[in-house]
């Protein structure tokens, strides 16, 4: 940071050489330190990007120089990287803005079992003790000092020459005897031959001593975002919330509730259903069937909201032909965006998927909601044609228009039978049949059925035969029915298109998220990252409603 002029240069070009003196295998990650230390690039072994960002490194500014040794030891501890690690560090100051000490400094390097090449250019700053004691602190470790830039090269050069030259070797023994083992190793590089040997104690012959065979502590396991004593109260204290709700649940009877049961009871002798299940959901709920869904719809109950938006959402519910009740819908939103949250930040520890997760869990059912909407909404008008000739045909073989309404209800598939039978049980309880069938027209919508309401209607009043205009009415609906048909075949490949264009970069980022997550730090730490981030957020929305809206033709 504080490094300035053609020292700076000098160290760029120094690290560069450094970069290229090093096996292409070896995983390197650049930091730097000004008022702060930062990642500059991740771990790679793409020389060509670590070039880049050493070109970008900033000038000026204090010296974190133990914040950037703590974050370095850091990394190299949350990475996937196996062999040894190294960190080497250039500096040409003191520290001057570190939030961490010097001890600080020192504990994450032992942690990282990490030793550290230090790099001194002689300044009037200069404090040659502190990186001394850095590079000191993990045996392997180096102190370089120089007092010319130009020596910069040489000493990083030494410094890649130290790390190439690095092993790892590994001897495992299964001999019980003899109680003591002398390891003995030759190196024999060119004509020099360079030897050590050592003496260590076998445990397997002396499991008294020493402790036993030794052992790797495992890692503590990962529990996400609330582990540690406050996830352990935060659980405690939601557990026991939980069971005083589910307490009250059970236990608390709202005035009036049993009336209101057995006022049900009594109104469902006059809407008989054929299938039994289907009437009992009808009356309960789908969530009525236990003591505890109960509570919760009727605790749910008790929580104000608009009476518009009940209305409204109950009458979509009818629309997609679900047996859920506005309230049982909203808990299923509830529920969703719990589970999103407990999955996103609690399992996974990832705040940001939590929250993420918890607006997909709450949007889901809504989604799911309008796509059935549309799909019975679709079914039912292409069934309307046939429906049309069924009861045009009913009323020429001499029935009244109730009984023809009846047939379709037993003859006509679903969603069709179902929206008939529903107008049947209405009419018999008290509702005039234009009215019902004009409450039909609203749960199953499109502009097709409400112009043969209205013609029915109109009918019934001015009379005239209504079996010919119901004929009529079919076969202008079977026609248009075909354009429709034609008209989304033509258009299935520019929706398909649409779809994998949106599908696309979210799927892309989830595979690179599992395959590479370090591929894609710097797009989600850096500010401008998270700035091209909600720029392309933007501009895919506006390109699905711009594709929308080529690709949907009404007819």
């Amino acid at each position: 940071g504080s490094t300035g002029g053609a020292a700076h240069a000098a160290a760029q070009a120094a690290a560069k050489q450094f970069l290229a003196s090093l096996p292409p295998t070896v995983q390197v990650e650049l930091i730097s330190f000004s008022d702060k230390a930062m990642v500059n690039q991740t771990f790679t072994v793409n020389r060509a990007i670590l070039d880049d960002a050493i070109n970008r490194l900033p000038v000026g500014g204090n010296t974190a120089l133990y914040d950037a040794v703590t974050l370095g030891a850091n990394e190299l501890k949350r990475s996937q990287v196996n062999g040894q690690h190294n960190i080497v560090v250039f500096t040409d100051g003191a520290d001057t803005s570190s939030k961490a000490t010097l001890a600080e400094a020192q504990s994450a390097i032992q942690d990282a079992d990490a030793p550290t090449t230090g790099v001194l250019l002689n300044t009037t700053q200069v404090d040659p003790t502190a990186l001394r004691t850095i590079t000191d602190t993990v045996k392997g470790g180096k102190f370089l000092q120089v007092s010319d830039r130009n020596q910069l090269a040489s000493s990083f050069a030494a410094a890649a020459q130290s790390i190439a030259s690095q092993y790892i070797l590994s001897y495992p023994s299964v001999a019980t005897t003899p109680s003591q083992l002398n390891i003995a190793v030759a190196a024999k590089v060119g004509g020099v031959t360079a030897t050590d040997q050592s003496t260590v104690l076998n445990e397997r012959a002396n499991p008294g001593v020493g402790g036993g065979i030794p052992t790797v502590a495992p890692d503590k396991p990962v529990v996400g975002a609330f582990g540690g004593k406050t996830g352990l109260y935060l659980g405690a204290a939601a557990a026991f919330l939980g069971v005083l709700i589910f307490l009250a649940m059970l236990l608390y009877r709202p005035a009036g509730a049993e009336a209101e049961r057995m006022l049900q009871r009594r109104l469902r002798l006059y809407t008989r259903s054929r299938d039994k299940k289907k009437e009992k959901e009808q009356q309960e709920g789908v969530l009525g069937g236990t003591a505890i869904g109960r509570r919760a719809v009727e605790l749910a109950d008790r929580v104000p909201r608009s009476k518009q938006f009940d209305e409204k959402l109950q009458k979509e519910l009818d629309q997609a032909g679900w047996l859920f009740r506005s309230t049982e819908f909203i808990l299923l939103q509830v529920g969703g965006a719990i589970v999103g949250l407990a999955f996103g930040w609690g399992l996974l520890a990832r705040p940001w998927l939590g929250i993420v997760l918890l607006v997909l869990g709450a949007l889901a059912p809504r989604v799911i909601l309008s796509n059935r909407i549309t799909k019975r909404t679709g079914e039912f008008l292409s069934q309307l044609p046939d429906t049309l000739q069924l009861l045009a045909g009913s009323l020429q073989a001499g029935y009244g228009f109730m009984q023809a309404l009846d047939t379709c209800a037993k003859e006509a598939i679903e969603p069709t039978s179902t929206e008939f039978a529903r107008v049947l049980s209405e009419s018999r309880l008290g509702m005039p049949v234009e009215d019902a069938l004009e409450a039909m027209a609203d749960r199953v919508g499109g502009e097709d059925f409400r112009w043969v309401v209205m013609a029915i209607n109109i009918q019934r009043q001015v009379g005239g035969n209504l079996a010919t205009l119901l004929t009529t009415v079919a076969n202008t609906l079977r026609e248009r029915e075909q354009v429709r048909r034609q008209i989304k075949v033509l258009s299935a490949e520019g929706r398909l298109s649409a779809i994998i264009l949106v599908i696309l970069p979210f799927a892309l980022v989830g595979y690179l998220s599992v395959v590479n997550p370090s591929y894609l730090h710097q797009l989600t730490s850096a500010t401008v990252g998270k700035i091209a981030i909600m720029i392309a957020l933007v501009l895919i929305g506006i390109g699905s409603l711009w594709m929308r809206k080529i690709i949907k033709i009404d007819v």
